[in-house]
């Protein structure tokens, strides 16, 4: 994520990047091209969410954090890192990285790991499904949990 100081009212006040999800597609059709797209931008979003959080108004993670794997190396390096960490147990260390005024976002996080990173037969399953059903469900979900937690956080 890029954070765009001093911007005029109604310029963007930030760009919502992350280049090793970025890939050039040319096989299929567009529309499963487009659901490939989909998935990675709201895996992206994630990896910023969390990435935006765990540095909290720093340029990097903390010395200790598992986020500093996630700009080492090559791209495919990065990219099974970051999949790696969205196992359940690799992800609750992740959590655990949250500054206190932070805490009430986990459940927000854990649930967009689980609609990202659903379990299929007992395994995390990091594929796409580019049926316009599946596509449906996904923004669904993910949309749903924001309004979980803002309900949640509301009626506090």
């Amino acid at each position: 994520m890029i954070i765009l100081d001093g911007q005029d009212e109604g310029k963007p006040r930030g760009i919502l990047i992350d280049l090793d999800s970025a890939i050039e597609l040319t096989e299929g059709s567009e529309t499963e091209a487009n659901a490939i797209q989909y998935r990675h931008d709201l895996e992206s979003f994630l990896y910023a969410f969390l990435w935006t959080i765990i540095t909290n108004h720093t340029e990097n993670p903390p010395e200790t954090s598992k986020l500093r794997q996630w700009s080492n190396g090559d791209w495919n390096e990065l990219a099974v890192r970051k999949s790696l960490d969205m196992d359940q147990d690799s992800f609750r260390s992740i959590l655990e990285e949250f500054a206190h005024e932070f805490h009430p976002l986990k459940p927000l996080a854990e649930s967009l790991r689980q609609i990202l990173f659903p379990l299929r037969d007992g395994a995390i399953w990091k594929g796409t499904d580019g049926s316009p059903e599946a596509v449906d469900k996904l923004y669904d979900g993910m949309i749903r949990a924001f309004e979980e937690a803002i309900a949640y956080e509301g009626g506090k």
